[in-house]
């Protein structure tokens, strides 16, 4: 059976007739599992024309020549007319200013004119596959109808927020949630909890973040006098939420007493406060997880079959995150989108590393705090795997790229500094984590140091005379460094004298 290839409708504005065809060219001829039917247009009234047979893909001339509109502006109205289309903005002035202008006209990535046509078609295909990511993460985020920005979505969370609505109706009185640490069983509980009619109790309770000691009067309540410091009477959780849901996490740390009276609110309806002999009358459906295997602790004696048994009439399974590698890329645009400081966006590189980690230790919620930490290290919003933690490397078992690996400076590995000065070393094997755009950023940077090692004051005109560019234009190249966390203002400032960005 033939193989189906994903085939992408390509839409570009310029008004260069050679950028045209160079960039029609590259995309038709590369050897990527795509296609791509790339259409090409010089003026702003062919494009808007064409945006009618809805592209996949438009790349956009930040300096298109129009006395009338500008690429930002069509990008604006094209993401109004066509809120799923991809748009990448494309200018030969890759300064930062034009590309922070161009994300904000909500393009989905800036390509350079520079860009070689293998570097082309990739990230354009990568471009598109990252956008469609981010889309789909939303639409099910709806769906699951959250209240909560930290809740994760992908494939298992939104077919599980489907057979929420089939359980409510259901005589079913008790769900057990099993699953590792971070693999979303509190998101569950709490999707339950959102679609109960308003005014339906639902009470969440950490059974082990209670002391034994407290832990039945907190439950089951109790009367007064029923012991030391009792000075009133006292409803339990189990009782206030008798008309609607408690989730009880943590269930396997409940006491041999605890369990024994959970068990008879699930057999009988009815408990006892603590001190009292009376029967208090509850009806109530249970939710309960726990990290702990709790069929071995059957095994073992220490849970109550029984109990075991009544809490799973039926089963809410969250596989690990290694056996769902697939939704890591809506997860991590999902906590993208909802993080403190952001949207943040995530290079296809550093989104790749992510997909390689297993994750065995955290689940989800290892994910979240990996990117959480990444956003420490952010270059305008743009995660990368610079900013990947030590750890995850470790995980990866690849070398972690590192700033502090000078470019330009001796490899520690190798027997003397003379065999790498005329090198530049980067920070790990040089394949597709790098773009061409990021190396000419490391030459640049290796030569501006390389040039200051020389005797005498280094001026940023004597640098400019030196590698053959203009002084504005090298300030400029400059300053981007500093933006892209490759060298603090501090060290540009000894180097050449620039003293702000």
């Amino acid at each position: 059976m033939p193989t189906s290839v994903l085939t992408l409708k390509v839409l570009h504005l310029d008004d260069d007739p050679f950028e045209l065809e160079r960039i029609k060219t590259s995309l038709e001829n590369h050897a990527l599992d795509c296609q791509f039917q790339v259409t090409s247009v010089s003026k702003p009234g062919d494009f808007i024309t064409a945006l009618d047979h809805e592209p996949d893909v438009v790349i956009l001339d930040v300096h298109i020549n129009d006395e009338h509109t500008n690429g930002i502006q069509l990008a604006g109205s094209t993401r109004e007319k066509l809120p799923s289309t991809v748009i990448l903005m494309c200018s030969s002035a890759d300064d930062v200013t034009t590309i922070k202008n161009s994300l904000n006209a909500q393009a989905d990535d800036f390509l350079s004119k520079r860009s070689d046509r293998g570097e082309l078609s990739l990230r354009v295909l990568n471009s598109y596959q990252l956008a469609s990511l981010k889309r789909p993460a939303k639409k099910s985020l709806a769906v699951a109808n959250s209240k909560n920005a930290d809740q994760p979505v992908g494939a298992t969370i939104a077919s599980i927020s489907v057979r929420i609505p089939r359980l409510l109706d259901s005589a079913v009185s008790a769900v057990f949630i099993s699953g590792e640490s971070g693999t979303g069983k509190e998101v569950v509980a709490d999707l339950i909890g959102q679609a109960l009619h308003e005014g339906t109790p639902f009470i969440k309770v950490n059974c082990g973040a209670i002391t034994p000691s407290l832990l039945e009067s907190e439950l089951f309540g109790h009367i007064k006098g029923a012991f030391t410091g009792a000075t009133t009477d006292k409803r339990g959780l189990l009782e206030s939420a008798s008309g609607g849901w408690i989730f009880l996490d943590e269930v396997a740390t409940l006491s041999p007493a605890a369990q024994t009276a959970l068990l008879r609110v699930l057999e009988n309806k009815t408990l006892l406060r603590v001190g009292s002999p009376k029967p208090v009358q509850v009806d109530l459906r249970v939710l309960s997880a726990t990290n702990e295997p709790l069929a071995e602790l059957v095994k073992q004696g220490k849970f109550r079959a029984d109990l075991w048994q009544r809490l799973r009439e039926t089963e809410i399974v969250l596989p690990p995150l290694r056996e769902r590698p697939d939704e890591i890329p809506a997860l991590v645009a999902h906590f993208c989108d909802t993080m403190a400081g952001g949207p943040y966006t995530i290079s296809g590189p550093a989104l790749t590393a992510l997909c390689g980690v297993s994750w065995r230790a955290g689940n989800i919620r290892e994910l979240r705090n990996c990117l959480r930490a990444m956003t420490e290290q952010h270059v305008n919003k743009l995660l990368t795997p610079l900013a990947i933690p030590e750890r995850i490397w470790d995980e990866i078992g690849d070398q972690r790229p590192s700033t502090q690996d000078r470019v330009g400076s001796p490899d520690p590995r190798s027997d003397g500094p003379s065999e790498t000065r005329d090198q530049i070393v980067l920070p790990w094997s040089a394949d597709s984590r790098y773009t061409y755009d990021y190396l000419c950023d490391l030459l640049l940077l290796d030569i501006t140091r390389k040039v200051a090692d020389r005797p005498g004051r280094l001026s940023l005109r004597g640098l400019a005379q030196t590698i053959g560019m203009s002084r504005s234009t090298l300030s400029t190249r400059l300053k981007a460094l500093v933006h892209r966390n490759l060298i603090s203002l501090r060290e540009l400032s000894q180097l050449v004298g620039i003293n702000e960005v």
